[in-house]
This record gives C-alpha cells, sequence and structure tokens, in this order.
C-alpha cells in the first residue's frame, strides 16, 4: 500500500489489519514522512511485529494530535505546561477506559455513563489521564452532548492537545455573547441572524433588544417583522406593551398573530383589561348552593374587539368559536372567578363551551398557572398541563396515569413527564407497571435512556428480574438497562 494516507485513515487501516490477521489483509504504510523510516524496519521483521510497531507510532501520534505531516523546526510548539488537577483515581481511570472501550452498556447508554464520569471528575476537581484524552476526545467529537462536560477535566495537556488537532476545535470555541457592537450591521443582516442577536440581547438587555427591533419596523418586510416579533417572548413584560400595541395595527395578520399570543400572555395589559370586558358579560351563573357558571356566545364585534382579534375566522372554522377563544385566551384567569364567585375547579365543570375551554388551556399554558391547570386535569388528562404543577403533584398524577396506559408508547411519553431522579417507590411503581405492558424491541430500546436516567439504584435487582423473563429485542436494552444502573454507584464511589 502507497503512503500518503493521513493518520486517521491509516489507522482505521492498521485496526482492520489486526482485526481479520495480517495473512489476510496487507499492513498498511503509515503517512510520510514516516513511511520511509517505519517500512525501512518492517523490512527487517514479520508482518505482524510490523503491525505491533506500527500501532506504537500510531498510538504516539494520536495522543500528540499529529496528522503524520512533517513539522520544521520553526513550527514547531512548545510543549504542553504542567497540569493544574490532581489525577483521578486509579479506579475512576479504569472505568473511564472500560467505558470507551468496551462499554459494558451498550452504545445507546454510553453516552449517559461517561456524562456520569465526567460530571464525578469535575466535582472532584480531577483530571483525565494523558492516556485516555484520545479516545476521550473522540467520543466526544462523534458526541456533542458530551463536549460541554469534557472540557473541565482535559486540564493542560488536553487544551494543548485539542489546539493540534482540528477536529477538536470545538474545545477552544467560545459562543459569542450579543454586545452593542454586534448590531452594527443589523440593517444589512439577515433576518435569521437578527432573530438570533435579539434573542441573546433579550436575556441581557431587553431594553436594547426592543429598541433595535423598533429602530426597523417601518421597513423590514412582514415575515420578517413576524419573525423578529416573536422573540419578545424571552424576557417579555409590561415594558413591551407599546410596541405589541403597535404590532394590534399591523397590516400582515401573520404578524398581528404574533402580537395576540405574546399579549395574551400579559394579563396586565390593555388588551387583557379589554377581552375581560367582553368576558364579563358573557358570564352569568345559576343555582344558591351549588354555582353553576353559564356562558353566552360573543355579540357581533366593534372596531376595538376587531383589532384585539375577533377578526373574520378563517374557512370551516366556526366565526363564534373564533371570538370565544380568543376571548377567553387573552382575558386575566382572575375575570372568571371574580365575575362568578366560582372557583376555578367549579367554572372548568361547569364549561362545555370547547372554544372557550380552548381559549382557556391556551391561557393557563403561557402564564403558567397551576391552580387552573390543577382544574383542567381533573377532568382530562393533559400533558402540557401537568408540567405546570409542583413536583410532588406532577409525581402523583403521572404515576396514576401510567396505571391506565395500555401501550408502550403511551407509557414512553407518559414516563417523560416524572420529574427525575425518581424515588425508589417510584421506581418500582415504574418498573413493575412496565413488566404488564407488551413488549416493543423498539420501544423498550428508546425507553432504557429514560430510565437509565431517572430510576432509582434499588430498581436495579427489579430491572434484572424482568430482563430474565424477556426475550428478543427486549432482551439486551434491559441487560443493558441492569448494567448501567450497576455501573453508577460504581463510577460515584470511585471519585470518593
Amino acid at each position: 500500500m502507497s503512503g500518503g494516507l493521513g493518520v486517521d485513515a491509516w489507522w482505521n487501516g492498521l485496526g482492520s489489519a489486526a482485526l481479520v490477521g495480517t495473512g489476510r489483509r496487507e499492513v498498511p504504510r503509515p503517512p510520510d514522512p514516516l513511511s520511509d523510516r517505519v517500512v525501512a524496519r518492517a523490512g527487517e521483521t514479520s508482518s505482524e511485529v510490523s503491525l505491533l510497531d506500527a500501532l506504537a507510532v500510531g498510538t504516539a501520534l494520536r495522543r500528540g494530535g499529529r496528522t503524520g505531516r512533517h513539522v520544521p523546526d520553526s513550527e514547531r510548539e512548545a510543549a504542553a505546561e504542567p497540569d493544574r488537577l490532581p489525577l483521578a483515581p486509579a479506579t475512576a481511570r479504569q472505568l473511564l477506559d472500560l467505558l470507551l472501550t468496551q462499554s459494558p452498556v451498550g452504545p445507546r447508554l454510553t453516552p449517559l455513563a461517561l456524562g456520569v464520569w465526567l460530571r464525578e471528575a469535575a466535582r472532584a476537581g480531577v483530571r483525565v489521564h494523558h492516556a485516555s484524552l484520545v479516545p476521550l476526545l473522540t467520543a466526544a467529537t462523534a458526541t456533542p452532548e458530551l463536549r460541554e462536560s469534557v472540557v473541565p477535566v482535559l486540564d493542560n495537556r488536553g487544551s494543548w492537545l485539542c489546539s493540534r488537532n482540528p477536529a477538536w476545535s470545538w474545545v477552544h470555541a467560545v459562543v459569542p455573547d450579543a454586545r452593542a457592537g454586534d448590531t452594527a450591521d443589523w440593517a444589512s443582516s439577515s433576518t435569521e441572524v437578527r432573530s438570533s442577536l435579539l434573542r441573546s440581547l433579550r436575556r441581557t438587555d431587553p431594553a436594547q433588544a426592543r429598541d433595535l427591533l423598533d429602530s426597523s419596523w417601518t421597513t423590514d418586510p412582514a415575515a420578517a417583522r413576524a419573525d423578529l416579533l416573536g422573540t419578545l417572548e424571552t424576557g417579555l413584560s409590561l415594558d413591551d406593551e407599546p410596541l405589541l400595541e403597535r404590532a394590534l395595527d399591523d397590516r400582515a395578520a401573520g404578524v398581528r398573530e404574533v402580537a395576540y399570543g405574546l399579549l395574551d400572555r400579559l394579563p396586565g395589559s390593555a388588551r387583557a383589561a379589554r377581552l375581560a370586558g367582553l368576558l364579563g358579560g358573557l358570564l352569568s351563573t345559576s343555582g344558591v348552593v351549588r354555582k353553576k357558571v353559564h356562558l353566552e356566545l360573543p355579540r357581533e364585534p366593534d372596531a376595538a374587539a376587531v383589532r384585539d382579534g375577533l377578526g373574520k375566522a378563517p374557512k370551516g372554522r366556526s366565526q363564534r368559536g373564533l371570538w370565544m377563544e380568543r376571548i377567553a385566551a387573552g382575558a386575566p384567569l382572575e375575570t372568571w372567578t371574580e365575575v362568578t364567585g366560582v372557583d376555578p375547579v367549579g367554572v372548568v365543570r361547569s364549561l362545555e363551551d370547547r372554544d372557550a375551554l380552548r381559549g382557556l388551556r391556551w391561557a393557563v399554558l403561557v402564564r403558567r398557572d397551576a391552580d387552573w391547570a390543577r382544574a383542567l386535569l381533573d377532568v382530562g388528562w393533559d400533558a402540557a398541563l401537568v408540567g405546570l404543577l409542583p413536583p410532588d403533584d406532577v409525581a402523583r398524577r403521572v404515576l396514576d396515569r401510567l396505571e391506565q396506559v395500555t401501550t408502550l408508547h403511551e407509557y414512553a411519553a407518559t414516563l417523560r413527564l416524572l420529574p427525575p431522579p425518581w424515588s425508589a417507590e417510584a421506581s418500582a411503581r415504574v418498573v413493575k407497571r412496565l413488566a404488564k405492558l407488551d413488549p416493543s424491541a423498539l420501544g423498550t430500546a428508546d425507553l432504557v435512556t429514560v430510565l437509565a436516567l431517572s430510576l432509582h439504584p434499588s430498581a436495579a435487582p427489579a430491572v434484572q428480574r424482568l430482563a430474565a423473563t424477556s426475550e428478543g429485542g427486549r432482551l439486551t436494552p434491559l441487560q443493558h438497562l441492569v448494567q448501567y444502573l450497576s455501573l453508577v454507584p460504581t463510577i460515584t464511589e470511585a471519585f470518593r
């Protein structure tokens, strides 16, 4: 085989030769300028020894981040500064090598296990062994979600090594913060770039972002105005109301729709007060001991109501139904209880108008009101609303819901709502319910990631029993899960 291969291609070729044997595959020649030196020795030895020599050279090259290119003396870099952090304990180093070379938890759970190792290492203030830097950086390059956790444990040697290999340049990449200087090219930048800038600015200086948006409002096309207006969702406050009120008069329906959605999130706005007046006029009650709430259909809107969103309905949509939904979505939630004297539970149980319930649900979601979310959940399961409740309430409702699901798909979707980490009791109920469902190879494989991240270690024996009674595609994922649940406490203990 001729020289000229890059180090990575050469290394992969060496692996292939080692796998199938040098009798069936020739040992590849190393990259120039190493080729002459290594090949000269290869002529004096057997192919097996030549392979071992090449592997030794390749290991040194990879540890040094070298490409195999000859580097003149004038380009040689200074050696790495001494590391600052102490080395990870021996047992922890062995576990890392195991995960990087022969992971017992399978490819799906290996990144999770590596994440546990990296977090524990960072917490302990230790670094990775030099011999593990290359495989760890290679793994993180292929698995971006690991990168942030890798950087703190590299220390000086790892950082130096990354500067010598373009594939690892992500270690030194820094996401720039939006600053005033970045706004100089605002008018000439694309909508995508400006949208990204605004969202970043809204986290640090909402007023500057709003002023920037306003500066080109009259010249931006409708699609850009709608997209950029949506960035106000980050850090939204009543300070944004004047611009949103201005958007209500925009000629473009898309811009007005964005404004409606943002103002729905501001129950203290003038639009909310106007819609509260409309809603109050539609509400009435009957009964004395147990009041029942009644809701009339909206009347024909005046110009002000049309401006607030009570316009013409799209084809196929009930006109008054749209008006009812818009009123319910934009009015303050207190309007329902203050006008009727009925609590949220009573209001929800009385409502029969689907459009009103749809608008009410939207208002509860965007204002993240736990009391109203609880009232809506009392009459029907809603995965989106569950996340608005306190963690203990979420756990109770999710675990109760698990008892009602009949498919693995429903089980997985419901399980993802349960806040991790799970208690020993919750974990036992989760595994017990899983054992009663019809297994699916694909479904179980996808599910083990959620289980691995959340199950209490005490659930490992129950998972092991379930794996022992499983067949086909569900068996291997569960075996990997058992290994993972056993490995995590071992990793944690290794750093103590």
